[in-house]
Formats: structure tokens, sequence, C-alpha cells
């Protein structure tokens, strides 16, 4: 045996070697954990931003003739195929009446975006504030809803 002990590495560059190694596995572990937390953070600002895209689309409450509980008396059909306007209350954020007007017209998110390129307006949320703005004055708007 003593004639192979010149073979056995030095202690201390084992060591040093040991401790390469083990920096280059947590350098590993944190970039693999960083990738990690990229990825799903990036799934979650997808997921916000669709669902906000999905809220903005026209998702209202159901009417009250929906409601299981709601009776509603039979009426004769009105010449008027818009609802009267609702009276805007001050607890509503601004533009809301108008987007409701727009909804309750039979109106969705589609029709707002062709709206938005017939008025040269970047946003189709500002497409429905201005449709609803003429749907409460009484005048027609040059897209039919899809009814």
């Amino acid at each position: 045996m003593e004639e192979h002990e010149h073979l056995v590495p030095d202690q201390a560059t084992v060591w040093a070697r040991i401790e390469i190694l083990a920096q280059i596995y947590r350098r590993r572990s944190l970039i693999l954990r960083s990738a990690g937390s990229v990825v799903l953070s990036a799934g979650l600002v997808a997921g916000l931003v669709q669902m906000h895209t999905f809220i903005q689309g026209g998702v209202t409450a159901l009417p009250p003739a929906a409601t299981p509980s709601a009776v509603v008396p039979s009426s004769p059909p009105t010449t008027d195929p818009l609802p009267p306007p609702p009276e805007p209350t001050p607890s509503l954020p601004p533009g809301e009446v108008e987007m409701n007007a727009f909804f309750e017209a039979g109106y969705s998110w589609t029709e707002a975006e062709k709206l938005a390129r017939l008025w040269n307006l970047h946003d189709p949320a500002d497409a429905k504030i201005e449709a609803g703005r003429r749907l409460l004055d009484g005048e027609n708007l040059p897209v039919r809803p899809p009814r």
C-alpha cells in the first residue's frame, strides 16, 4: 500500500472540489426555482388578463325575469325595442349607466369591437360607453345586436 500512497489526492484538493460542486448544485437549484416562479407568475398574469377581458366583455347579472322568484306580468309588446333609460344613481361609477344600457340593448363585446373600429376608438370599452350614450339619447347604432 505504501507504494500507491502517492496516488491518493490531497485532502484540501478534494474538499475544494466538493465545495465547487456544491456551489454549482445550489446555483442550479436556485435557477430552477426561479424559472418555476417565473412560469407560475406568467400564468397568473395571463389568467388575470384573460379574466379582465372576460369581465370587460359583458358579463352582467341576470335580469329580474330570469330569477325563479320573480313574477313578470304579461303585457302587450311595445313598438320601442329599447328599454327606458335607467335613472343615474350617484353610487355608480362614471360610464356604468351607459354600459348597462349597451348590454341591456342586447349588444356584446364583439359589437363593441366593431363600433370601436367604426368610430376610430382604441378601446372597445370606450365604444361601449359611447354606444350607451347614443342608445340613451334614442339613437340607432350602425351595428345591430346579435339577437
